[in-house]
């Protein structure tokens, strides 16, 4: 855990495995088109590229399939996902419409860090009708150098104009959890489809969905999360 804490102005929130339940919806599409594009994906590299940069996926995705390319191949699954999508609707985490409520009723700010490119990330939020819930949105086309490093989180803390050591980063992922530490704030895991048993040490708590964030921030001392 990183020090120099200070009290808690805002959250930082992944999507994809973290707001909304799509990380499930990717596997089932990639694992669909697999056998009809003819290129090999199993969970061990999902496991990589999961919440990682677009280059840091294409690395992982080409090195398995030479002669492929990695942006098209998921051009072609964001197609299958927004039929999906648009049919029946963004699958939402337990918990997120009164998590977000809460936070915005006790006055903190909140945002999206997510390594998903803006026009997906948008399309999401319209479809939930979400456009206007967060103070700062930001996406992977922002920056040069995704996840693992903290370059998206340090810019939201930035637009949010908040101290990053008063963030707290609400992840899913490996790569999210390193990025939330690296940007020096407070750092929530929430386990979904992946295995965070190992950054226990880079996390101030792992728990369980969304709605956990409340009694966690109740356990605090006032000092910290600022509650009145």
């Amino acid at each position: 855990m990183t020090s120099e804490r200070l009290p808690i102005k805002a959250f930082i929130f992944d999507m994809d495995g973290t707001l909304f339940d799509t990380e499930r919806l990717y596997r089932t599409m990639w694992f669909k088109l697999a056998p009809i594009r003819g290129f090999h994906i199993d969970d061990e590299m999902l496991d990589q590229m999961r919440g990682a940069s677009l280059e840091y996926g294409s690395q992982v995705f080409e090195a398995a399939n030479p002669g492929y390319s990695y942006a098209t191949e998921r051009a072609i699954r964001m197609e299958e996902v927004f039929r999906y999508v648009d049919r029946e609707g963004v699958p939402k985490m337990k918990g997120l419409d009164e998590t977000l409520a809460w936070l915005k009723a006790h006055g903190y700010k909140i945002a999206i860090g997510s390594s998903t490119r803006t026009p997906q990330v948008m399309h999401y939020l319209r479809e939930a009708k979400m456009e206007d819930t967060f103070d700062f949105v930001g996406c992977g086309d922002l920056t040069t150098h995704g996840k693992p490093e903290p370059d998206l989180f340090l810019i939201c803390a930035e637009r949010l104009g908040v101290d990053p050591r008063a963030c707290v980063v609400v992840e899913d992922s490996v790569n999210g959890v390193k990025a939330g530490y690296a940007a020096g704030g407070y750092v929530l895991g929430i386990p979904d489809m992946n295995d965070l048993s190992g950054l226990v040490d880079l996390c101030d708590a792992q728990i369980d969905s969304l709605d956990r964030i409340i009694p966690w921030m109740e356990s605090l001392p006032k000092e910290i999360s600022g509650l009145k």
